[in-house]
């Protein structure tokens, strides 16, 4: 049955802040996250994504997979060649929905980056709305499990093991937080409630020697910061968070999290699959996120993790599905945790939607096999300098310690060269050595290009 894959990683539903504050560079970034999705595509599929992948990266995607490229069907938004966001706006714009409704029929099945009301809306005028979930989707169901804040609610109600914190309204509540959770490990986040990858999060810390792993903006402050410096610090740094309650711009309230933040944690995730009942909610792939400082890739699965606490994180994970499965979700669901230095497992979010390692192992299950998790270690990372990708590819191809059809190799999963000069990369090997040395190799052969 074909299905069209929508790469909407831009959804209103998703960030608090207006898509015109994204830097060139931070735009460039989310166009790139879009064509991840093509990895999900088989014969015959539709793929409305930011842009189109690239010439030469979609010749390299259909070779590695099997894939006859004439059955394709890959669609953008009107706009310029480097990607257009796509929300509300450009994704029912009328030219676009005409053209998919002469190429998506009632057979069809829809797979989104995130179900939100757009895609719901999209779904309703093709007549594809419906598929399992299709009226939770439409109410907005799967938004609310993006939220940073309505997390902490379920998750704490439900007994999933969380970090000390508070959800907070306005800068003045958001300060007076920060103050009362500061003692306990000298260190405080402040997060906003819907964005991705550490994207206008705050870390105040006493320590300026503490990194600021999923933040984007450090503050070291005195051990007794005056609560009109905390503010000050918001106010620079965290804009979301206004005096009043109000509605920005994406229809999201000025809320933030306020939590401890543990130094020196590992940072882990998995991601699941929410099935129609009664089929249980299944783990797909769990590893380590690499953090530098905020999220950069991927080691699969986690590196000599303690077997309780991995036991721990996964659990908790499954039982957090049959949770959302209860409330009606359905697709792909990703939970992001840590194990902090005393070895306790503690989760700061779940994203109900296609995440960063949905590609990866997408990619992995094709080339390396379902069993790929017991049989390799991968690492993954987003920002490889290449300024020719073609010559990148036919490098890898000659190197039998690159190809991906050995006991180690390397693959490269996006195209990003003629907007960042970077590609993201995924390699392999029998063990984490193993894939250290072959990430090295590809890192290096990549410098002499």
């Amino acid at each position: 049955m074909p299905r069209l894959v929508l790469g909407n990683v831009t959804s209103e539903y998703m960030f608090a802040c207006p898509l015109s504050d994204f830097s060139s560079q931070g735009a460039h970034k989310q166009h790139a996250i879009s064509t991840r999705t093509a990895w999900l595509l088989e014969n015959g599929d539709a793929m409305l994504s930011h842009r189109r992948p690239t010439p030469d990266f979609l010749a390299y995607l259909t070779d590695h997979l099997g894939l006859d490229a004439a059955t394709l069907t890959l669609l953008a938004p009107a706009g310029p060649p480097e990607g257009t966001f796509l929300d509300a706006r450009t994704a029912l714009a009328e030219p676009l929905v005409t053209r998919l409704a002469e190429i998506v029929g009632p057979d069809w099945t829809l797979t989104p980056y995130l179900y939100d009301r757009t895609v719901a809306a999209l779904a309703g005028r093709l007549g594809l709305d419906g598929a399992p979930g299709g009226a939770f989707f439409a109410q907005g169901g799967s938004d609310f499990f993006n939220s940073k804040s309505f997390f902490r609610a379920w998750a704490t109600g439900t007994g999933v093991p969380v970090a000390h914190g508070q959800v907070c309204r306005s800068r003045t509540a958001t300060a007076e937080a920060v103050l009362a959770l500061l003692h306990r490990t000298g260190s405080v986040i402040v997060k906003q409630d819907f964005s991705a990858s550490g994207y206008g999060n705050v870390l105040f810390t006493t320590d300026p020697d503490v990194a600021p792993i999923g933040a984007s903006v450090k503050h070291v402050t005195p051990r007794r910061p005056a609560r009109v410096d905390i503010e000050q610090a918001l106010t620079a740094h965290f804009p979301v968070v206004g005096h009043i309650r109000d509605f920005p711009a994406g229809l999201r309230p000025g809320e933030a999290v306020v939590e401890v933040y543990h130094p020196h944690s590992r940072t882990l995730y998995s991601e699941l699959y929410v099935p129609e009942p009664p089929e249980a909610p299944a783990l797909l792939d769990h590893g380590d996120m690499r953090m530098e400082p905020i999220w950069n890739g991927f080691a699969v699965p986690p590196v000599d993790l303690d077997a309780g606490a991995e036991r721990t994180m996964t659990d908790w994970s499954l039982t957090m599905a049959g949770t959302l499965q209860l409330l009606g979700y359905r697709g792909y669901l990703n939970c992001d945790s840590i194990v902090t230095p005393s070895g306790e497992v503690l989760f700061s979010e779940v994203n109900a939607r296609i995440g960063g390692c949905t590609h990866v192992h997408a990619a992995a299950r094709r080339l390396l096999g379902d069993d790929y998790q017991s049989r390799f270690t991968l690492l993954t990372r987003n920002d490889l300098p290449v300024l020719d990708f073609a010559k990148l590819a036919l490098t890898i191809e000659h190197d039998p310690r690159l190809r991906p059809d050995g006991e180690t190799g390397a693959v490269v999963l996006v195209d990003d060269s003629p907007y960042t000069g970077t590609v993201e990369y995924l390699v392999h090997g029998p063990d984490p050595r193993t894939a250290a040395a072959t990430e090295d190799l590809l890192r290096r052969t990549a410098e002499t290009l």
